[in-house]
């Protein structure tokens, strides 16, 4: 019989790590991580204590299943053998020229949320120009016609973006208005949404709407639910839905960005686990509206931190 698959989110390692959580190695189940969470422990100075709690419990490795030509088949492969720490360190050299794209347009997301610097959403397109040439500078091409030509459309559109300003209320009201969205509940709260802003939207489809059926399919037949599911996240953040003014702030762009992440992987899995109340309430909505299985399980710290461990979640399926 295989075995369930629990994804655990970051603040579950950490928890884990503090002894606040007493999870264990089971013969039923696989623990299993991303290296979404790689990206975040390169940020912590914990990066070693992250790697050992994952060790000690047996965690597995979850990643992306790609096509040769570097597309997204729609799965997802469990990777057995190696330990966290080879597989991060893996990871670390794999990423070592690429680290600085990661967040190179989380100005850009910050804008179009409401929030951001004007001076550095104006260096976008410099900052773009810039990594391009470093990551190109070993091929047998020279880019910089290229850059030359894309940088004034670039630098145009950005113009016209702080013109317009980036009063979000204005576009929210329009939808309906954070306030009405976030408080939305019960069952189906997709589709709750989709009946606020569908006149607003002719048209389009929920699907369109939501991310998971794009116009670009970024070269894919059918759009993967994996980047569907993250690119839902997105459109949750601009309507209010479980979101928090923190989309607004760019060195918050990570943390939001990994949270879509998490919800994604979480979907190739029996469960995943959380602390954050608004990851598991999203989660929730996006896995049934598309009718995926997963089941997401809240963790909650005691009051008292000090007393004893809580032990492995009863709920999860067995």
């Amino acid at each position: 019989m295989s075995k369930f698959l629990v994804y655990i989110d970051q603040n579950i390692i950490g928890a884990q790590m503090e002894g606040i959580l007493n999870l264990s190695k089971r013969p039923d189940l696989y623990w299993v991580y991303s290296k979404r969470h790689f990206a975040e422990f390169r940020s912590s100075s914990k990066s070693n204590q992250y790697l050992s709690a994952l060790e000690k419990i047996d965690a597995k490795l979850l990643d992306i299943e790609l096509t040769s030509d570097w597309k997204i088949t729609g799965n997802a492969k469990l990777i057995e053998r190696g330990t966290p720490t080879q597989h991060y360190e893996a990871y670390i050299e794999a990423t070592r020229e690429t680290i600085a794209c990661d967040n190179i347009f989380d100005p850009l997301l910050a804008w179009v949320n409401g929030g951001g610097d004007e001076g550095i959403f104006r260096e976008l397109p410099l900052r773009v120009a810039e990594q391009v040439t470093s990551l190109t500078k070993e091929l047998p091409i020279n880019c910089n016609a290229l850059l030359d030509q894309l940088k004034p459309n670039f630098e145009n559109m950005i113009e016209q973006m702080i013109e317009k300003r980036n009063e979000v209320k204005k576009t929210e009201k329009v939808f309906g208005g954070r306030p009405t969205i976030g408080a939305v509940s019960g069952e189906n709260q997709i589709y709750q949404i989709w009946k606020m802003i569908s006149p607003a939207t002719p048209g389009i489809t929920c699907d369109q709407f939501f991310g998971f059926d794009p116009l670009d399919k970024l070269g894919h037949e059918i759009f993967p639910l994996y980047l569907g599911i993250i690119g839902c996240c997105s459109v949750m953040d601009f309507l209010g839905f479980q979101a928090e003014k923190k989309c607004r702030k760019i060195n918050k762009i990570p943390n939001i960005r990994g949270d879509a992440e998490h919800i994604a992987m979480g979907s190739f899995c029996t469960a995943i686990l959380s602390e954050d109340k608004r990851l598991i309430k999203r989660a929730k909505a996006i896995y049934e509206y598309k009718g995926i299985s997963t089941l997401p399980i809240l963790i909650e710290r005691p009051a008292n931190p000090s007393l004893k461990p809580i032990a492995a979640p009863g709920d999860v399926p067995t």
